[in-house]
């Protein structure tokens, strides 16, 4: 059921046939608000907050997985499987939010280029074209980890309910714009908690990439311990693409920083599409020796 859940969320993205309530995740928005109205998990501990916000639905999927043996309950566990990884599987926007970029950094247009990634990702201030580069590149990493390989990761480590802890946890860090000026405190640690969420799969991605480039310091870069102010996923992502695909400085000439740049971008798309891949057939693997 692991791998058939996983395999019809995939279609169902890719052919576009998610209703809008479960693309947008509006059942876990609706879930997250409804737990914010009650005032106690407000006025608690934050860690109890959150623990009161993220227990119920992951001790309600853990029991559908412990009930497995039943017929029903295996089938709507991949239901809400399904229904979880349509929420949170929307790499393919993500994806074609490149093109424009593209277009622009081809064209040496770099301020248009800055300011269509930024509707994306989280850019800071552009200094020079190939800072943009480098910028772009890794955010595009940490947006695949988080709409992709994470969810993935842990739907493969603990099933549903690791699945269903990542997303609704990953909603945390979207402000609501109902919120008032202060966010809540067990709102702040659930966002903390998703950085390690996000950079457990990050090393295992680094892992991926030191296995199908042949990298061994991208070894080290997976293994290495970082400061706790850093946050993991986009410094171990970072490293470990570029040294992965073996990227040097840019050539100064336009033209060809144009060129190079636009090569860059498609070689990160490759490997991601490779790393994918590769996971795939480890989890088709695991479900079938399973």
């Amino acid at each position: 059921m692991t791998l058939l859940a996983l395999l019809v969320a995939l279609w169902a993205v890719r052919k576009s046939y998610v209703p809008s309530y479960f693309a947008e995740c509006q059942w876990g928005v609706a879930y997250m608000r409804a737990a914010a109205r009650l005032g106690f998990l407000n006025q608690a501990h934050p860690a109890l907050g959150y623990g009161f916000y993220i227990l119920p639905p992951v001790l309600l999927a853990w029991y559908f997985t412990e009930m497995h043996d039943r017929w029903l309950f295996s089938l709507l566990e991949a239901l809400a499987a399904v229904v979880v990884f349509v929420s949170c599987l929307d790499y393919r926007k993500l994806e074609a939010s490149l093109v424009p970029f593209l277009k622009r950094w081809r064209s040496r247009e770099w301020q248009s280029a800055y300011e269509h990634g930024s509707q994306s990702f989280d850019y800071g201030r552009m200094v020079s074209p190939a800072e943009l580069l480098s910028q772009t590149l890794t955010q595009y990493w940490v947006r695949v980890n988080q709409k992709l390989f994470a969810p993935l990761f842990w739907f493969a480590i603990f099933g549903l309910a690791g699945l269903v802890l990542y997303v609704l946890t990953a909603l945390l860090e979207h402000r609501d714009t109902s919120e008032d000026s202060e966010r809540p405190g067990w709102k702040k640690l659930g966002t903390e908690f998703l950085y390690a969420l996000d950079g457990v799969p990050a090393r295992a991605i680094a892992l991926t990439i030191a296995a199908l480039c042949f990298k061994g310091n991208v070894v080290a870069v997976a293994l290495r311990r970082f400061r706790a102010t850093d946050r993991e996923a986009e410094v171990v992502l970072k490293l470990a693409v570029r040294m992965g695909l073996d990227f040097k400085e840019l050539p100064l000439d336009e033209e060809e920083m144009a060129s190079e740049g636009a090569r860059r971008i498609h070689a990160a798309q490759d490997l991601r599409s490779n790393v994918f891949i590769f996971w795939l057939v480890v989890i088709a693997v695991l479900t079938i020796i399973a």
